[in-house]
């Protein structure tokens, strides 16, 4: 069940007061309630998995929250940034790419879906992508550029670096890009995102970037098929991620390459993209429109291709393709 309003600011002020109590009469007054309708708002919150410890004459203070996204506690950090103009939070989607498609007919907001839960998260190519409830970020965001068309495949890398910074921030290991839409520690793949677009005639209507990262997994949590090419930012730091520090981090990194990417050529990030990058000197399998190839990518030039020499001498010129790593 959805949360009435009451409860949302309920949570919000118990997480900002952490680690202190806040008094059942400060609630009440704050928010114009009575006492009963706290405490049948803090029953409820208990009863939805907060850890919340209530001591007589001192209150009540917040442990540990379950593993979902509260809007009440995901609002302030969007009203931060100005880059959204709202937030829609839910426990279960079919897609958060779905549901930022139909939200964006008829207004001109930019804004974010974020979901606990994805029934059927899909990466590029259409393929599966598992969004096991509580234990990844799954969002999608509506970005309203006034760019032309073709600078589509420039946003992806600018957004890839954002991405990539905010989730090493959290990681005892190297995090890097594979070009053009995933993250990987190592071998194995912590992120997939897909970006696309609603254009009218030249001009681009609404950018909508769908992202995926796991966030809480153990290794138990991942299939067996998927557990040697899967991980996540819990196996790569000392501690379970909190979901707000995270989630705060990531859209200042992704607001801070978004303002880059409206007033920069590619040519200002490149060197750092290439530096992020985990596909050189190294034979790669290449899928472009069917055709495969195996060869070795040696350059991203300026306006963000791949530079890639095959093992027939070949070069190829690439915007987008699938790389088996």
């Amino acid at each position: 069940m959805r949360m009435s309003k009451y409860s949302q600011d309920v949570v919000r002020m118990l997480y900002e007061n952490q680690p202190n109590h806040i008094s059942g009469q400060f609630i009440a007054d704050q928010l114009n309630i009575s006492r009963a309708g706290v405490k049948k708002i803090i029953d409820q919150l208990k009863n939805d998995g907060c850890d919340i410890q209530s001591v007589n004459h001192k209150g009540h203070q917040l442990n540990a929250l379950p593993d979902q996204w509260y809007s009440g506690i995901v609002q302030p950090i969007i009203e931060e940034l100005d880059t959204f103009d709202q937030i829609e939070v839910y426990s279960t989607v079919d897609s958060t790419q779905l549901k930022a498609k139909q939200a964006l007919v008829g207004n001109k907001n930019s804004f974010l879906i974020l979901s606990d839960e994805q029934t059927e998260g899909r990466g590029r190519f259409n393929r599966n992508w598992s969004s096991s409830k509580g234990k990844g970020l799954w969002m999608s965001l509506v970005l309203r550029p006034n760019v032309p068309f073709a600078l589509i495949p420039k946003f992806n890398l600018f957004i890839a670096l954002g991405i990539r910074d905010a989730i090493q921030q959290f990681s005892n290991d190297r995090v890097a890009i594979k070009w053009p839409n995933d993250i990987y520690i190592g071998n194995k793949k912590i992120c997939g995102f897909l970006t696309e677009m609603v254009a009218n005639y030249d001009a681009i209507e609404a950018i909508i970037c769908g992202i995926g990262i796991n966030m809480n997994h153990v290794e138990n949590d991942f299939n067996e098929e998927i557990r040697h090419r899967a991980t996540s930012m819990r196996m790569h730091a000392d501690d379970k991620i909190n979901r707000y520090d995270f989630l705060k981090t990531l859209l200042y990194e992704i607001n801070k390459r978004y303002n880059q990417f409206l007033n920069q050529p590619f040519e200002t990030i490149r060197e750092e993209y290439i530096a992020a990058t985990n596909m050189w000197n190294r034979q790669l399998r290449f899928t472009e429109n069917d055709h495969q190839f195996i060869g070795e990518a040696f350059d991203i030039d300026q306006d963000g291709f791949l530079l890639v020499k095959d093992d027939e001498g070949n070069l190829h010129r690439l915007m987008s393709a699938d790389i088996d790593l």
